[in-house]
């Protein structure tokens, strides 16, 4: 018995490592949230959502308020009424919102395969580099009918013929569980090269097909991602056996070994490809509006480890989840030539009629994350860090245990210099005066803290003031009680 975790080191490599969200993530579940049915908006006040199970608890308890639903702005005042609802600082002022992926229960999670995916596209891309082009053009001439399987005889060619004899096979990244806190509503536009020279940009109105200067009059887009600076533990598994047993690999074919190290040092060359190629794109075309999403790039540039240093294979940046399109699929790596026969075929703004392309610039257009009236980030970026102290600290968790723990911090109970004995200090969140409670964001760090204007001394009190506070614990959660503003 005491044989048997040296044996299932041997066969699965386990390792835990820490995620950390660098720009908004989303990841979509096909939901989407429509406007006084799931939620409604306040332009003071910001949007509320009430999900499903939230309503029809209600509802349970007040049957009588089903007959708010014929009329829309009862059944407004209805959600309004509410409570146990989500709320976002953000007025979404668009008649949809994108939701983030839950489980059954309502929990938000990174399912593990988005984030599989990104790494086999990281992994392809290697492998891809290692052919001749010669063989490249024989593969390409195999691409199926479909544009949506045009990739298949690529991937079967550089990561194995069937299920089975794939090299992914040996991966297993398992799902990461967040906090709702962790999410934020954002907005988007989608950003569209109008100059065939890549010089020239403009805002998509999407029901008019137009691109305007002004984003008031483009189409924006709103969605729940998590927030830069989220972090969370992540798992992944990789079978040591498959990938060193000489029967195997004579078995499956395997040609190709990998290690996360090894993984590790491919993603960061490959997001070091797409930034700055990104970063090349924006610059060509920045008539001085782009200046803060140019330094969010090279905030992700610098976040790169060097190559070939030790570094370089214990963290690394990836790209995933929705709006990542194009740039993060297999025809991304074409050369030119390659890429216009690929176009033609598919019909990718591509005017058939005329045999020609429409646009030189394939893709010309991108979802940019706006903070306030700015564009700021492109989406989907995250670090992971294989953390070796963090592996030896998990290494008393069960090997069967899929589920991990995220990494969120916790409310502490402490005195504050500035502030009486017994007392915290903190800001105003927010305030919702129809409701009567607020929450403060304590300067401890943690969760934002709820407490009632019942009692708190409302004297001066608004968003963004500075206050004091006990923390009394209500029906096993904290809230903030003898509530004043201090100076």
């Amino acid at each position: 018995m005491e044989a048997m975790p040296h044996t299932v080191r041997q066969i699965a490599e386990r390792v835990q490592a820490v995620l950390e969200v660098l720009t908004p993530v989303h990841i979509g579940c096909g939901i989407r949230w429509q406007k006084n049915l799931d939620f409604v908006v306040d332009d003071e006040e910001g949007t509320y959502v009430i999900p499903e199970h939230v309503l029809i608890s209600y509802l349970q308890e007040h049957p009588e308020s089903l007959a708010y639903f014929e009329d829309e702005q009862r059944r407004a005042e209805l959600l309004r009424e509410t409570e146990g609802g989500i709320e976002y600082e953000l007025p979404c002022r668009g008649g949809e919102i994108l939701v983030f992926m839950r489980d059954g229960n309502g929990q938000p999670y990174v399912p593990g395969s988005s984030l599989k995916g990104a790494l086999r596209t990281v992994i392809f891309r290697h492998f891809w580099e290692q052919l001749d082009q010669g063989r490249k053009q024989r593969l390409l001439a195999k691409t199926g009918e479909k544009r949506e399987s045009a990739a298949q005889p690529l991937v079967r060619e550089v990561l194995g013929r069937d299920p089975n004899h794939d090299l992914l096979r040996v991966l297993a990244v398992f799902d990461l569980p967040v906090y709702q806190e962790d999410l934020d509503l954002y907005r988007l536009f989608i950003f569209n090269l109008t100059d065939p020279k890549g010089r020239r940009y403009g805002w998509r109105n999407v029901p008019r097909k137009r691109s305007f200067s002004d984003i008031r009059d483009a189409t924006p887009i709103y969605a729940e991602m998590l927030r830069p600076g989220t972090q969370g533990i992540l798992s992944l598994r990789l079978d040591r056996f498959l990938l060193d047993d000489e029967r195997a690999e004579r078995e499956l074919h395997f040609r190709n070994k990998l290690s996360l190290e090894q993984l590790a040092r491919w993603a960061n060359r490959h997001a070091r490809y797409l930034l700055e190629r990104e970063q090349a794109f924006l610059e060509q075309c920045d008539d001085g509006g782009l200046q803060r999403l140019l330094d969010s790039i090279d905030r992700l540039l610098q976040l790169i480890p060097a190559k070939d240093t030790p570094e370089e294979g214990k963290r690394f940046l990836l790209h995933l989840g929705w709006s990542s399109g194009w740039r993060s699929m297999t025809g991304d790596y074409l050369e030119k030539e390659n890429l216009n026969a690929i176009r033609k075929k598919y019909g990718l703004n591509y005017d058939k009629k005329k045999n020609q392309l429409r646009f030189p610039v394939f893709p010309k257009t991108r979802k940019i994350v706006f903070d306030g009236e700015e564009p700021s980030w492109l989406t989907g970026w995250i670090q992971i860090r294989l953390d070796a102290d963090l592996q030896q600290a998990e290494q008393a968790a069960s090997e069967a245990d899929a589920e991990v723990s995220p990494l969120r911090p916790q409310i502490e109970i402490t005195t504050s210099g500035d502030a009486p004995h017994d007392y915290e200090t903190g800001v105003v969140h927010n305030l919702k005066l129809n409701k009567g409670y607020g929450t403060i964001l304590p300067d401890k760090g943690g969760e934002p803290i709820r407490f009632d204007f019942a009692t708190a001394d409302m004297t001066g009190l608004e968003r963004g003031a500075r206050v004091r506070f006990r923390l009394a614990k209500e029906e096993n959660q904290y809230r903030a009680v003898d509530v004043k503003k201090v100076n």
